[in-house]
């Protein structure tokens, strides 16, 4: 179920116990339970000019291939944030969200089930330069990010409101 032993509370040793038809940790001694939810995530989408920008991934998942920019939001930072952070990270672009773009759900091997919030955003028009976990930045026709995409966004780009 996870790695968590003792509660983080009163450091009693945690028992499996049910609650609301599931098996959940919790603990006999100060009735806390642990409840495993899914880490929250930003994904930036940006058109410019009829293009799609996609970063090359430096890291795992999926190194070395091509994704939105994309990343997990910080405690105390709003998903917004966040996404114009990953952004600007990633690309060296600043940018302003135009609109929530979807939220889905995600089963990703090396983090297990994630919640993806997905922004259309605006930038300027300076040349995207990889950073942070990015090998690399740029654009790419839709035809081609359609080709070349990660398989868990390539969806994203057969959406009339993408195109």
């Amino acid at each position: 179920m996870t790695k968590h032993k003792y509660c983080p509370i009163c450091r009693t040793k945690l028992k499996i116990k049910v609650f609301n038809n599931k098996e959940r940790l919790t603990c006999p001694k100060c009735n806390y339970i642990y409840y495993k939810n899914p880490p929250p995530s930003v994904c930036a989408i940006v058109k410019n000019r009829g293009n799609i920008l996609l970063i090359k991934r430096g890291i795992e998942p999926h190194l070395g291939e091509w994704a939105f920019p994309c990343g997990f939001i910080e405690y105390g930072e709003t998903a917004e944030d966040a996404c114009l952070r990953e952004l600007k990270e990633e690309t060296g672009l600043s940018g302003t969200i135009k609109s929530l773009y979807n939220v889905k759900s995600s089963e990703i091997d090396i983090y297990g089930h994630l919640i993806i919030i997905a922004y259309i955003v605006l930038v300027d028009d300076k040349k995207p330069v990889g950073g942070d976990d990015a090998v690399d930045a740029k654009y790419f026709s839709i035809d081609k990010a359609k080709q070349i995409i990660i398989p868990e966004q390539r969806s994203c780009l057969n959406d009339e409101n993408i195109i």
